[in-house]
């Protein structure tokens, strides 16, 4: 009888822990549904996370949450708790991992978050709100690992700075383990990696994780890192490497370090990936003459890099304050496409952001959780900066990127036509046909089209290997009348529609190009025309046409002198403008084959 009262027991408990769990992942996948906006970025963020989570017999499948009957090497903590065995057991960790049949599983790896924080100017209440951040990566399935930045610098003897280092370093910890109930306690070492350490405890690792050799830093043992992120410990680096020249410990500079942290951890890919790359700085992101020197929304490094370091240096902030962003900048480049070189994609993401902003508790608010959610910034790029209702951002969000090529009669000696385009293989003619009619879903009338365009075009932006392009023409009232720039064509590959940022940098490409006046029309049913509407200073829509056209460009944004609050006397004629621009917009033929035209 006490057997049945046992095993009866043992069922109801069972029972009650399955409905905990259940209960656990219900709410986990209602607040990834609540904080992405689109449903194509909450299912590419449970399809790269989904084996991350803490919930060995669920999964996620085609249709949903399904249990997993499989294997228990398949499952995240049985890999995890193997992979500390071998270590424990001086067992190479790193080998492969085979089923009892002798059946290789695919590892599951560590999704790496690596936030490096400059600690003089962090309170404590900044440091509590950036642990429930912290909390909230790990519940999502990240792995973060702590950088700790003294940006002072030290001039005193070894000892003392070293004194101050492990004071700061039991600071962190201890408000890392008792914010609210943070599960994670910080393991804390010369070099970071070591033993898992309590708030109460803490201690510091025999040797350095980090050597120095003829000013090249390397890990020494790799797993020292490893196994407390597969314990689920966040680790904190300091910047404290032992040099094998002079056999003596000193203090390095946290960039280098960084460098050498990723250069060690993406030689692991079977293991982890770095997903994001976060620099916790009080001032905040890179700052932008354009958004009034609040910062850079977001940044294509292989299209902008070196335009923002030239901007920097224009002077319109201090020398100081200049050289800090600029070493955030080169950093954050140099670790990107390190990066993009190991793992063969651009997937990881940089982020420049302040304490305060870090220590947001929401998942809108915060950029960081939001970027983990959507991968994207909280707003659009290509939101007009001069609209009152665009934010003003101190975060800076950056991708390795795509190359952008424009191409207009400023660059271009020869007569500026399609055709010497598509002769000089500046353009390739297949490709962007291809591009076209994939981005609309149906064919162009490639012929009629290109006639049309060949010699009135202005410009063409071409995105990557042609992932998104734009081709904008010179279009008039009448042949007497001037010309005015319309965007004739906005394309994006469907495989790319709907990642973040693409469209963006496409769009501010097209207003760099022509940034005084932009015409463009779209047909009224057409779901982008939200999307057109945020980025235009006016639009216009006539009940007798099938088009709405929308507008923008420096000229109107002068039309107001927001000092005084009066309309300048040199501003156009905004009545006849709009009646120019509607007989433009329906003069223009449509570009498609006569099958179904939903679109321009």
């Amino acid at each position: 009888m006490s057997k049945l009262s046992n095993l009866n027991r043992q069922f109801i408990s069972n029972l009650k822990t399955h409905e905990v769990i259940t209960e656990a992942k219900r709410n986990l996948i209602l607040s990834i549904l609540k904080s992405t906006t689109t449903k194509r970025e909450a299912r590419n963020y449970l399809h790269k996370y989904q084996n991350q989570f803490d919930f060995s017999e669920v999964s996620f499948g085609n249709k949903g949450l399904v249990s997993s009957s499989s294997n228990s090497l398949t499952q995240r903590d049985s890999q995890r708790e193997l992979f500390v065995n071998r270590y424990l057991n001086k067992q190479n960790p790193f080998v492969g991992i085979y089923t009892e049949d002798e059946e290789k599983v695919a590892k599951i790896p560590l999704r790496i978050a690596i936030v490096k924080v400059k600690v003089g100017t962090v309170s404590n209440e900044q440091w509590e709100g950036m642990a429930e951040t912290f909390k909230r990566l790990v519940h999502l399935g990240i792995s973060p690992i702590i950088v700790l930045d003294y940006e002072q610098g030290f001039t005193e003897e070894f000892k003392k700075a070293e004194r101050y280092i492990m004071e700061q370093a039991s600071r962190v910890t201890k408000v890392l383990a008792g914010a609210r109930g943070n599960p994670s306690s910080g393991g804390i070492g010369r070099g970071g990696g070591g033993r898992g350490l309590s708030h109460d405890s803490i201690q510091s690792t025999p040797l350095s994780l980090f050597t120095k050799r003829e000013d090249t830093l390397s890990i020494n043992f790799l797993e020292q890192l490893l196994v407390p992120l597969y314990q689920g410990i966040i680790p904190i680096i300091q910047p404290i490497v032992y040099n094998a020249s002079t056999t003596f410990q000193e203090i390095v500079d946290s960039d280098e370090l960084l460098h050498s942290l990723c250069q060690s951890l993406v030689s692991c890919t079977s293991l982890l990936s770095i997903e994001k790359v976060i620099m916790i700085d009080p001032q905040g992101g890179i700052p932008s003459i354009e958004r009034n020197q609040t910062s850079h929304v977001f940044i294509n490094l292989s299209q902008e890099y070196s335009d923002i370091v030239s901007e920097l240096y224009i002077g319109f902030i201090s020398p100081s304050v200049r050289d800090r962003h600029l070493a955030n900048l080169r950093t954050m480049n140099k670790l990107l496409r390190l990066i993009s070189d190991h793992a063969g994609n651009d997937d990881a993401t940089g982020i420049i952001t302040t304490p305060y902003i870090m220590s947001i508790n929401s998942d809108q608010l915060n950029p960081i959780i939001y970027n983990v959610l959507t991968d994207r910034p909280v707003i659009s790029s290509s939101l007009p900066s001069s609209h009152t209702r665009t934010p003003q951002l101190s975060t800076s969000i950056l991708k390795k990127g795509m190359d952008v090529l424009v191409v207009d009669r400023d660059n271009y000696l020869q007569p500026f036509t399609l055709e010497n385009l598509f002769e000089d293989q500046i353009v390739d003619r297949t490709k962007l046909i291809n591009l076209i009619n994939d981005s609309f879903g149906k064919d162009l009338d490639v012929d009629k089209y290109f006639a049309r365009i060949n010699s009135s075009l202005a410009s063409i932006i071409i995105l990557g290997d042609y992932d998104g392009a734009a081709i904008i023409t010179w279009e008039r009232e009448s042949e007497d009348s001037p010309a005015v720039a319309y965007l004739d064509k906005f394309a994006i590959a469907k495989r790319n529609q709907g990642l973040p940022g693409l469209a963006d940098v496409v769009f501010k490409a097209v207003l760099q190009t022509s940034p005084q006046e932009l015409l463009w029309r779209s047909r009224k049913n057409n779901p982008v025309n939200k999307w057109y509407f945020e980025r235009c200073v006016g639009t216009l829509s006539n009940p007798e046409s099938q088009w709405k056209l929308f507008y923008t460009g420096e000229m109107f944004n002068k039309r107001i002198d927001r000092s005084k609050g009066k309309t300048r006397p040199e501003n156009v004629d905004i009545q006849a403008k709009l009646r120019s621009y509607s007989l433009i917009c329906e003069s223009i033929e449509p570009s498609f084959k006569v099958v179904e035209q939903e679109k321009k």
